[in-house]
């Protein structure tokens, strides 16, 4: 095998891969927020958000965007929020923003904070998305569950995140070319 043929396959393996586990945390971020939640109100408390925060920490950006961003628009479908679809849908996709997938492991110093903006993202976010949705009583109120949605969200990644680097799964799974 030729030299440009062995640089297609391993691009063709790597897309694969990361097409996969994209897949595999569209279907966890949905599952998360569908059945690991606390109705409030207009809306939910879930911890969905940890593993969006996983997936940024995993994957090539683009592919966590995405993969965000569907993972909340299918929870939204699926669990009867069609009104948030498109706002689920941009606001997850921003979450991931603050993160890097560039370490081999995945829980670093710089994503173990990234917490803080992901979290004020999403309350920002939401806020200004019910805001405009509804009117600002019902997005003021929002604010508090949104609160300890981040937290707990934030919580369980760094214990997911923490479990993973301990198995060594960025090694393992992802491959030398991270």
């Amino acid at each position: 095998m030729d030299k440009s043929n062995s640089k297609q396959l391993s691009r063709t393996s790597s897309l694969i891969k990361n097409l996969t586990l994209s897949a595999v945390l569209i279907a966890l971020t949905t599952t998360f927020i569908l059945f690991v939640r606390i109705p409030a109100g207009v809306g939910i408390i879930h911890v969905g958000d940890s593993i969006i925060y996983l997936a940024a920490c995993i994957l090539p950006t683009p592919f966590a965007l995405i993969a965000a961003a569907l993972g909340g628009a299918f929870a939204n479908t699926f669990g009867g929020y069609f009104i948030y679809i498109i706002p689920t849908f941009i606001i997850k996709a921003l979450v991931t923003l603050p993160y890097n997938s560039k370490s081999d492991r995945i829980l670093t110093k710089r994503n173990m904070l990234m917490v803080i903006p992901a979290g004020a993202i999403t309350i920002i976010g939401y806020f200004f998305a019910t805001w405009i949705l509804f009117d600002l009583s019902a997005a003021i109120p929002l604010i508090y569950g949104d609160l300890i949605q981040a937290s707990g969200s934030a919580i369980l990644f760094i214990i997911i995140a923490a479990a993973l680097d301990k198995m060594g799964f960025k090694q393992r799974f992802m491959g030398r070319n991270i």
